[in-house]
């Protein structure tokens, strides 16, 4: 009996994780919807906001909640072996409302890092952004973006929150959707299908 109502259990999620996104292809995802749709007329890199008109060698994508943690819950192994073979992973790391498009540069340093606070006497570095070994404080104007896109996935997918869920909180109420994220959620919505809860009603964060 116990172990059928595991299986239940696990077949409920399975069916949240289908009904988050369409799409389970992250390369066809990125190439198609993300830079040929979302990003087609080019735009700004979220942390570092540097314009760019299309995608080249100095503009990446960046996941806001970190594929490497995606693989670290899931156990699936190395990015290949999750690709190849876990689809959910393949749908998780699909989801457009976690991308982001970065500096080539600043993603290198930034992708296994934690966003935390460590201070406001730590010193600003690249993108204004604060550093203490593995934690990164984001600038006042992406706290929020950065607060809600990790609510979203941990709601989503029942992923671990990573880093404070007080921060993340706070972030959210101190750094409220700007018009640009409210905009950017209806064209993700437009394409993939679906809302990031938090931006459409920031106070449902505050249930969590």
């Amino acid at each position: 009996m116990h172990k059928l109502l595991q299986l239940i259990i696990l077949s409920l999620l399975c069916t949240v994780v289908q009904a988050q996104t369409k799409f389970n292809d992250p390369k066809n995802t990125l190439k198609k919807h993300f830079w040929g749709d979302l990003y087609k007329g080019g735009g700004t890199t979220f942390y570092c906001k540097k314009p760019f008109t299309k995608k080249n060698i100095l503009i990446t994508n960046s996941h806001i909640y970190s594929s490497s943690w995606v693989r670290d819950h899931l156990s699936c192994g190395t990015p290949r072996q999750c690709r190849n073979e876990s689809e959910q992973y393949r749908q998780i790391t699909s989801d457009l409302h976690n991308i982001v498009p970065a500096d080539s540069r600043f993603e290198l340093k930034r992708k296994n890092s934690r966003f935390g606070s460590v201070g406001n006497e730590v010193e600003k570095e690249a993108c204004d952004f604060r550093r203490s070994f593995q934690l990164l404080q984001p600038p006042e104007d992406i706290k929020g973006d950065i607060a809600r896109a990790i609510l979203y996935m941990h709601s989503s997918y029942q992923l671990p929150i990573m880093g404070s869920i007080d921060d993340l909180k706070r972030w959210n109420l101190e750094d409220p959707p700007s018009e640009e994220e409210i905009e950017r959620n209806k064209q993700i919505n437009e394409i993939q299908g679906n809302e990031n809860i938090y931006i459409t009603n920031p106070e449902k964060a505050d249930s969590l």
